[in-house]
């Protein structure tokens, strides 16, 4: 693989990923309605529902930024070096 093809990869990955934490965010702000929809397979309160999300969601993005958008950022700095 070169060094093109990967930073077209995480390209595509960083922005895929991005989209997808725009559509969390989305949904996270009709919460309660997506809340009723999973109250049978939650066992938890809606205030525990809203927590787990907001925590699934931070880890997500935390990953989204050490695997997608920090390797991105380095092969660009490299490919401009050479």
């Amino acid at each position: 693989m070169t060094l093109n093809q990967l930073k077209s990869f995480l390209w595509q990955c960083t922005k895929l990923n991005f989209f997808f934490l725009l559509f969390v965010f989305i949904v996270l702000l009709f919460s309660d309605q997506v809340y009723l929809i999973h109250q049978y397979f939650y066992g938890g309160t809606s205030i525990d529902f809203k927590k787990d999300l907001y925590l699934i969601m931070g880890l997500y993005k935390l990953m989204w930024v050490f695997f997608n958008l920090i390797p991105y950022y380095v092969v660009r700095t490299i490919e401009k070096q050479n």
